[in-house]
Parts: structure tokens; C-alpha cells; sequence
């Protein structure tokens, strides 16, 4: 048993060296260490790039150039070369363009996988952003106050939105995120006025504070069965709601001021069997115009 048990292990371990020796010959592992850095130039933009883990040719970008001499379409690159290695480009560094006021789209390449806090805070002339397929997680305040953006697809690989990503994009026309998706963290779209609708995904857990507070356009809401706990405040100012279906059969928990200034008197649906629990639980017990369904 104790030979057999060797063998398994010194086979477990050779086969981790050949893989590794055979990443190292396909991409020419550099020696850098993690945060180590270098600048290149791509398509007449310097760029940082910062080496995420040691000896591995992944790297952040951040631009260098300031953000007046940088305006209209922004195409970022998929690799880049320093010292005789290639590396790939994977995440879009913290602020990395924030206040590039004249920036109006962006394509970024297949390899992203990461787009860091603040990316594109204030870029107030982007108008369309080319998403891969690659993205996973947009961080906290990403593209907030992006106020001419008037798309995103939010492609099914993503899994994690941070707080106030899309915060003050009032030109953004819809919503549609991917089942990938699981909570809604707060102020993730506050103030996106021209939403005129909100159908959420069934994989929808949680709702974080102020999500979409002032989405002043929004006219009717669908909660599928999934969602456990909508947050404070979380539609405060969406004044023109005029319908709400929730098919959660245990009304969701929520706070006197989760639903803030919607009408009070607009219908609700909610399954037959529900409708006593709604009718006496927090937040929900403000709607006077409530109706059964199966």
C-alpha cells in the first residue's frame, strides 16, 4: 500500500511539473514578481502594466497618459511585450481611466477577466463599451457617473457586481443581468433614470441597499421566486412604478423604506396562497391594491 501510495503521488507531482514546464515553454514564464511593473505603448496610449502573481505573464493596465490627450474610441490590447515575454492583459487596473472625460467607447479584449474599482468612473462622454465574453467580476464603482452610457451587455460569465458600479448612468436603458448573478449590491444602479423596467434573473438572492433609488423611469417590477431580502431605501424616488409581481411564496424581507415613494395604491401580485403573509409583512404592508395569482 505505501509503494502504491508513493507512485500515486510522485505521479500526481510529475504531472504538475510537465504541466507547469509546458506552460513555461508556451508563454516563456518571466522572472517578475507580483507588482513589479513596466510601461508599453499601445495604439498611442502608454500603458502600466503590473504583473498580478510572481512568475506568471498576467498583468493589470492602467493608462499613463493623461486624460486630456485621450479621447474618442479606446481599443485595449490582448497581450503586450516587455523584455522578450508576452504577457496577457487581464484585468483593467484600479481608476484606471477615471475622468477620461473624453473617452466615447471602449473595447476591451477577450483576455479581461477583471475590471477593478473605479475603471471608468466619469468617463461622462462614454457612450458604448464592448464587453467579452471573458468578464467575471466589475468592481465597486466601475463605470459610475458614465452618464452617456446607454448600453451593457452583462455577459453570462459574470458573477460579481460591486457597489455602485453603475451609479449615476442615467442614460442606461436597461438591465438584464445573466443567472450567473446572485446579489445586487447597494447603490449598484442608483440614479439610472431612463430604466423603464426590472425583470430580474431567478438566481436573485439578495438586493443591497439603494440599489436602484431615483430610477425615476421605472414602470413595473418582477421579483421571480428566488429573492430572500431587499435592502433599505432600495427603490426610494421610483415614483412612476405603476405595477409589482413578486412570486417569492415567503414575502421577502424588507424594511419600511425598501420601497420608498412608489404609489402605494399600484397592483401587486403575489400567489394566492401568500397573499395573507404580504399583507401584514414589513414594507409590503403599505400597498392598499393587492392581487392573487397561481
Amino acid at each position: 500500500m505505501k509503494t502504491q501510495f508513493f507512485q500515486t503521488n510522485m505521479a500526481k507531482k510529475l504531472t504538475f511539473i510537465l504541466s507547469f514546464a509546458c506552460i513555461c515553454l508556451t508563454t516563456s514564464c518571466t522572472k517578475m514578481l507580483s507588482g513589479e511593473t513596466f510601461t508599453i505603448q499601445s495604439k498611442g496610449i502608454t500603458y502600466r502594466c503590473e504583473v498580478i502573481v510572481s512568475h506568471q505573464n498576467y498583468v493589470r493596465i492602467t493608462p499613463v497618459t493623461g486624460s486630456d490627450a485621450v479621447t474618442g474610441a479606446v481599443t485595449l490590447p490582448s497581450t503586450v511585450k516587455y523584455d522578450g515575454h508576452s504577457f496577457i492583459v487581464s484585468q483593467v487596473g484600479a481608476n484606471a481611466f477615471s475622468n477620461y472625460t473624453g473617452i466615447t467607447s471602449v473595447t476591451l479584449p477577450a483576455t479581461i477577466s477583471i475590471i477593478e474599482t473605479s475603471a471608468f468612473r466619469n468617463c461622462q462622454a462614454l457612450t458604448n463599451v464592448n464587453v467579452p465574453t471573458s468578464i467575471s467580476v466589475i468592481g465597486d464603482s466601475a463605470f459610475a457617473n458614465c452618464s452617456q452610457l446607454q448600453s451593457f451587455q452583462f455577459v453570462t460569465s459574470l458573477s460579481s457586481l460591486g457597489q455602485a458600479c453603475f451609479r449615476g448612468c442615467s442614460s442606461l436603458a436597461s438591465v438584464n443581468l445573466p443567472p450567473t448573478i446572485t446579489a445586487i449590491p447597494s447603490d449598484a444602479f442608483y440614479g439610472c433614470s431612463s430604466i423603464t423596467s426590472l425583470q430580474l434573473p431567478s438566481t436573485i438572492l439578495q438586493i443591497g441597499d439603494r440599489a436602484f433609488a431615483y430610477c425615476s423611469s421605472l414602470g413595473d417590477i418582477y421579483f421571480d421566486r428566488s429573492v430572500q431580502t431587499i435592502g433599505d431605501s432600495v427603490f426610494m424616488g421610483c415614483n412612476a412604478v405603476q405595477e409589482l409581481t413578486c412570486l417569492t411564496a415567503t414575502p421577502p424581507a424588507c424594511s419600511a423604506s425598501t420601497f420608498g415613494t412608489i404609489p402605494v395604491d399600484i397592483p401587486v401580485t403575489v400567489m394566492n396562497s401568500s397573499l395573507t403573509n404580504y399583507q401584514y409583512a414589513i414594507g409590503w404592508n403599505r400597498f392598499t391594491n393587492y392581487i392573487g395569482t397561481y
